[in-house]
């Protein structure tokens, strides 16, 4: 009796442990499949460069005559005030209008258009453009008018001033004197002091164009009134001089 027994106890409890593997190595799967597996895919960074500002040049308005709009320059890149806009990094807005001066005006002949105004009316247009720099030039056109009346020509003068001043309070101010293609004269001296004085009083920088006389007979043009590209340079460098 005891020989079947062991017999039939040894059947039952190889089922047993058979059970007992068959449930490790399920439970080994299941643990296998609920186990994240790491991805052996590597993500690119992705990287973000800020984009660079591009630096804002500074407005810088021409106000002015015939010489700075460009009389007598092959093209306007060789107008002096092109010049010292393109050396100093300006966007330049040339206002020049040729036969106008403080006070004078013009028409066909000086400007090309039925009538021009003044330098002095002109403030308005330069202050609309919101420059970070004016370069006022000329005054040659004022010599009669001086000769007749220097009250009133220095008056406008001082005027241009303060009001470009006033309107525009943290632009740079650049006066530039009247030049002349004979010599020198005391009419000449006189407007050339007014500007400078005008210019003071706002504390606008002061270019001279008299001393010396920034114009050479060999520059000047058949008109007599003018000069070439060789006299415009000669300006350019004298107001890029003063003004660094």
């Amino acid at each position: 009796m005891r020989r079947g027994g062991r017999r039939r106890a040894a059947p039952v409890l190889g089922l047993l442990l058979l059970a007992v593997l068959t449930g490790l190595v399920w439970y080994l799967a299941w643990q296998r499949l609920a186990t994240p597996v790491p991805s052996t895919r590597t993500r690119s960074a992705v990287v973000v460069t800020p984009t660079a500002e591009v630096p804002q040049r500074p407005t810088a308005v021409f106000l002015g005559d015939s010489y700075v709009q460009g009389r007598g320059a092959s093209a306007p890149s060789s107008r002096w005030s092109s010049l010292v806009a393109g050396e100093r990094g300006w966007d330049e807005v040339n206002l020049g209008l040729g036969g106008t001066g403080y006070v004078a005006t013009s028409g066909p002949e000086g400007c090309g258009l039925d009538f021009c105004p003044s330098v002095e009316a002109q403030v308005a247009a330069a202050v609309a453009r919101a420059p970070d720099v004016v370069v006022v030039a000329g005054g040659q056109n004022d010599f009669t008018s001086y000769q007749d009346d220097p009250e009133a020509v220095d008056a406008a003068i001082a005027a241009t001033f303060e009001q470009l001043r006033r309107q525009l309070p943290g632009a740079r101010l650049i006066a530039v004197g009247p030049s002349t293609t004979r010599a020198v004269g005391a009419v000449a001296e006189a407007v050339d002091a007014d500007v400078r004085t005008a210019a003071a009083v706002v504390g606008a920088q002061y270019v001279s164009l008299l001393e010396p006389n920034v114009i050479a007979p060999g520059t000047v043009l058949p008109d007599g009134a003018h000069v070439d590209d060789a006299g415009h340079r000669a300006i350019a460098d004298r107001v890029l001089a003063a003004v660094p």
